[in-house]
This record gives C-alpha cells, sequence and structure tokens, in this order.
C-alpha cells in the first residue's frame, strides 16, 4: 500500500513538471511569435524573447538551441495549432471537407480550415521573405513543399466531387490553389486591407469554385 503511493506521488510530481515545462515552452514560442511578427526575425534576439518569455536566455537555448530551430517550432505551432500538433489532414474540418458531398460545401469547409491556418502564418510572412537567402529560410521552403503535397491530395479528392474547369489540369489546378489559398493573399486581404475573417473565407471559396471548377456558388 505504501509503494503504491509513492509510485501515485512520483506519478503526480512528474506530470507537475511535465506541464510547468510545456508551459514554459508555451511562453517562449508566444514570445517569438510576437516579436518575430512586430520586430522581424534579424532584429529580434534570443535575450528579446527570453525576456519577453519571462525565462532565463539558457532556458531558451536549451529548450530550441538556435534562433533558426525556434522559427521553425514557431512555423510549425502556427500550422498545426496550439496543444498536441495535429497536422492540416488530421483536423476537423479536413474530415468535413473529405465528407462533404457537394463540391460547394467542400471548398467551404476547405476555405474555413485554410483561413484558420493562414490567420496563424499570415503574421510571420515578412519575418520568412527576410530570411528567404539565409539558412533560415528553409523553414518557409519546406513549409510551401508540404503545402503544395497536401493541395495536390486536395484536387485529386475534388475530381471525385467535380470536373476541374475546361483546359485546367492537376498541376495548374494546384498552382492556383497555392495561390488563393496562400498565407500572403489572407495577410493582405485581412491583416493590411481590413477584410473580415468571415470575408475572406467567403471571398476564397467562391474564387475556388470559379477558377479551378468554372461554377459559381
Amino acid at each position: 500500500m505504501s509503494t503504491s503511493r509513492v509510485v501515485s506521488v512520483a506519478e503526480v510530481k512528474r506530470q507537475m513538471r511535465k506541464a510547468k515545462a510545456a508551459a514554459t515552452r508555451q511562453r517562449m514560442l508566444d514570445a517569438a511569435y510576437e516579436l518575430f511578427a512586430t520586430q522581424g526575425f534579424r532584429a529580434t534576439t534570443m535575450d528579446h524573447i527570453a525576456e519577453r518569455g519571462g525565462v532565463a536566455v539558457q532556458t531558451l537555448y536549451f529548450t530550441f538551441r538556435t534562433k533558426d530551430d525556434l522559427l521553425q517550432a514557431v512555423q510549425d505551432r502556427a500550422v498545426l495549432g496550439d496543444g498536441e500538433p495535429v497536422p492540416p489532414a488530421m483536423q476537423p474540418w479536413f474530415a468535413a471537407m473529405m465528407g462533404a458531398r457537394s463540391i460547394s460545401e467542400s471548398v467551404r469547409h476547405f476555405s474555413d480550415g485554410v483561413g484558420a491556418i493562414d490567420a496563424r502564418v499570415a503574421p510571420l510572412i515578412p519575418a520568412m521573405h527576410e530570411v528567404a537567402a539565409d539558412p533560415a529560410g528553409i523553414v518557409w521552403r519546406e513549409s510551401e513543399h508540404l503545402r503544395r503535397d497536401g493541395f495536390v491530395h486536395v484536387v485529386a479528392q475534388w475530381k471525385i466531387k467535380a470536373a476541374l474547369r475546361t483546359g485546367l489540369d492537376d498541376s495548374k489546378a494546384v498552382d492556383l490553389l497555392l495561390a488563393l489559398a496562400g498565407p500572403e493573399i489572407y495577410r493582405q486581404l485581412v491583416i493590411d486591407a481590413r477584410w473580415t475573417h468571415r470575408e475572406h473565407a467567403d471571398w476564397l471559396t467562391g474564387a475556388i469554385l470559379s477558377e479551378l471548377f468554372g461554377r459559381r456558388r
């Protein structure tokens, strides 16, 4: 009985340490995201991030090793969301998109889901462009490579529901989808032009249906 109690207490302490470490990591990522988005990548130092996150700079380096690695972690969280990382293809909106009967309904779910990701990624666009030619630029290039791979699958599934518009092949359909559903356009419309998130989703739905399928809503 006493052994069971000792094990239980040890497990509680382990879980508490794990939760504390996760909360600390979250604060560091929040601080890095905010500073990268507002000051840029180069102007933001690890000291700045540690101070904003309320941690020792040694803790920041111990957790992420380099600023490039930290940028990768910030980008990953922007795409996958908070908490346990969930790839877009395993998020609820993707299942709803796949299960939709009509192409219009499927595209609507896509626009809502991708729009939520774009909303998190768009503030980082200037920082990503800033380091495009640097080693840190691989973070953005790899992200775009994964996005293309995902959109290839999306277009293939959409073709089961509806034919692409006349003269449009699969490759160009993916090209169009990458441009229309990219965080750059989200930033231009929502952050710069002050569209609402809903207005962007409505526009994106109509643009995809028109450009890829030659349809109106």
